[in-house]
C-alpha cells in the first residue's frame, strides 16, 4: 500500500498476518490486444543502407515495452510475397526478439501489393493492430475488410533522404526495379521529386482515413515516441 491507492482496496486480513498493509486488486487478463504486423521488402534497403529496417525495429521495441507496461499481451506476423511467419500472444518480452530476429528480418522482392489476408484468415476478435511498413501501395479490398472488423494503425516508414532528396553531387540510387545516378546538385530537379513524394504520401493518408485507419509516417529524423503519442492523443478525441 502507498499514499496514493485507494483504501477500498485494502486487504485487511492480509494486512493483519502481514503486520503491513496490503492491498489487493485484480487485473483482467488480456490476450492478443497488440498485433504487430511488418512488411518486410526489398525497398528497406532504400541507398544500400538499413536506415528503415532500425527504424522498424526502434518502432516494434515501443510497442513492445506499451504492451508491457499495460499488461497486454503482443503478438504479430511477419510478412513476405506468399509468406509469412506467425509469432503467438505473450506478455513477456520473447515476442519482441522474434520480430528483431535478424534471420527473420531479410528483405525480399515484393511483387504484390501489401495484403492483410493472413489476418483475415484469422478468427481474432477485434484487436489493435499497427500495420508498419514502407509501401504506398496496398490490397485495398483486405485492408477495408479488416478496418471493419479491427483497429488498424498504418504506420509508414521512409527515409529522410528517399523525401527530400538532402545532398549534393551525383548519387547511385537503388530503386525497386533498377539502379540510377541523379544529380543532387539540380535544385529543379530535386523540388519537383520532393513536390510529388508530397503529394503522394498525403494521398496515401487520404486513402486510408477513407477506409477507416489512422497512420502515421515516420523517418529516422523523427521521435517515434513522440509522434505516437500525439497519434494516440488525436485517437482520443
Amino acid at each position: 500500500y502507498t499514499p496514493w491507492d485507494d483504501a477500498k482496496y485494502i486487504d485487511w486480513a492480509t494486512s493483519s498476518r502481514e503486520g503491513t498493509t496490503v492491498i489487493r486488486r485484480y487485473r483482467q487478463e488480456k490476450q492478443g490486444t497488440i498485433l504487430c504486423v511488418l512488411d518486410i521488402s526489398e525497398s528497406l534497403k532504400f541507398w544500400w543502407e538499413i536506415i528503415k529496417i532500425e527504424l522498424m525495429q526502434n518502432i516494434v521495441t515501443l510497442l513492445s515495452y506499451a504492451s508491457f507496461w499495460s499488461w497486454s499481451a503482443m503478438w504479430g506476423y511477419i510478412l513476405w510475397d506468399n509468406e509469412s511467419i506467425y509469432i503467438p500472444p505473450k506478455r513477456d518480452k520473447t515476442v519482441l526478439y522474434k520480430l528483431l530476429r535478424q534471420d527473420s528480418i531479410q528483405p525480399r522482392w515484393i511483387k504484390e501489393a501489401l495484403s492483410l489476408r493472413e489476418i483475415l484468415k484469422s478468427k481474432m476478435k477485434k484487436q489493435i493492430i499497427f500495420v508498419i511498413s514502407d509501401s504506398l501501395n496496398i490490397d485495398k479490398r483486405s485492408f477495408s475488410i479488416a478496418a471493419l472488423k479491427h483497429d488498424i494503425v498504418y504506420v509508414h516508414i521512409s527515409s529522410h533522404f528517399e523525401n527530400t532528396l538532402s545532398g549534393s553531387g551525383i548519387s547511385l540510387l537503388k530503386g525497386k526495379k533498377n539502379i540510377f545516378w541523379i544529380n543532387l546538385d539540380s535544385q529543379d530537379k530535386k523540388k519537383l521529386y520532393t513536390e510529388k513524394r508530397k503529394m503522394k504520401l498525403n494521398n496515401f493518408a487520404k486513402e486510408l482515413k477513407q477506409i477507416n485507419i489512422d497512420s502515421v509516417f515516420l523517418n529516422e529524423k523523427s521521435n517515434v515516441f513522440s509522434e505516437f503519442l500525439k497519434l494516440m492523443k488525436s485517437r482520443e478525441k
